[in-house]
């Protein structure tokens, strides 16, 4: 399963305190080269980054950002921004060798679609495509998935390959509605099913958003989902145990051969008090 590390969101606040924003604002490397250490260690595949918190300077910001976690870690970045200038930037000084980038993301709404598109071609990146449109957040799944099944007809018509195509088809907070969670499983199932050489992405954090005990519910889901269809998510690495069930969860699927990544995480310690 690909894993985008989130961490390095100035929207994230820790105990109440936006100390991701005032490290980007204070240009405090030594802070965000660990927040990106620690998530590669951990089992990160791509380290987002966002700072769409700032009312100004996200381009300037995002492209520090984009240097310091290169130096960072040996590890391809998330691009997490609607900003066309912001991306351009960030995109402009990032390095190819540390891996394909993503862009995070595009939707079929038109003004950023045909902004967002340009820059997936020019950078040969792969892309995370939001099931949303000019209507905004739908919670009819239906209208969802209609949405989601145009953004990937659209991409691939347009010149991006299945296998760079990433659709998120939006994780609604379980407190909103007994039956959004069961909503988004029907909608993985049925895309997985309709393109089998596209992957399925989703924050997986905001199902819990307002709830109690978070991360049982941020679990449980990504277990969920991945027996769907799911192969990428948006989460916490440093979440040991939701990693271990990640682990567990491909192998009982048939995703790791002879179960030899679960061995190795095992003997790596990886599950040690758990």
């Amino acid at each position: 399963m690909l894993i985008v590390g989130e961490r390095i969101n100035t929207s994230r606040k820790v105990k109440g305190e936006p100390v991701i924003e005032s490290a980007v604002m204070n240009r405090d490397e030594q802070f965000i080269k660990d927040l990106a250490r620690k998530q590669f260690e951990a089992g990160a595949t791509y380290i987002d980054v966002n700072c769409g918190t700032l009312t100004s300077g996200e381009p300037e910001a995002l492209e520090w950002l984009t240097q310091v976690v290169m130096d960072a870690v040996d590890a391809p970045i998330s691009f997490d921004t609607p900003n066309p200038a912001a991306l351009e930037r960030a995109l402009s000084v990032y390095d190819p060798a540390k891996g394909q980038p993503l862009i995070n993301s595009i939707t079929a709404e038109s003004g950023r679609y045909e902004k967002i598109l340009p820059f997936v071609l020019k950078y040969k990146a792969k892309v995370i495509a939001l099931a949303m449109d000019d209507t905004g957040i739908q919670s009819d799944p239906e209208k969802r998935l209609a949405v989601a099944r145009m953004l990937v007809n659209n991409l691939f018509t347009a010149g991006v390959p299945m296998d760079d195509i990433y659709v998120d088809p939006l994780t609604f907070p379980i407190g909103t509605g007994s039956d959004v969670a069961v909503t988004m499983l029907d909608i993985i199932e049925k895309l997985r099913n309709e393109y089998p050489n596209v992957h399925i992405i989703a924050g997986l954090s905001n199902i819990s958003h307002g709830m109690p005990a978070r991360k049982l519910l941020n679990q449980a889901m990504t277990v969920l989902c991945m027996g769907r269809g799911l192969d990428a998510g948006i989460i916490d690495p440093n979440d040991r145990y939701m990693m271990a069930l990640i682990a567990a969860t491909e192998a009982l699927m048939g995703c790791d051969e002879f179960c030899m990544n679960y061995i190795s995480y095992s003997r790596e310690g990886a599950f040690e008090g758990l």
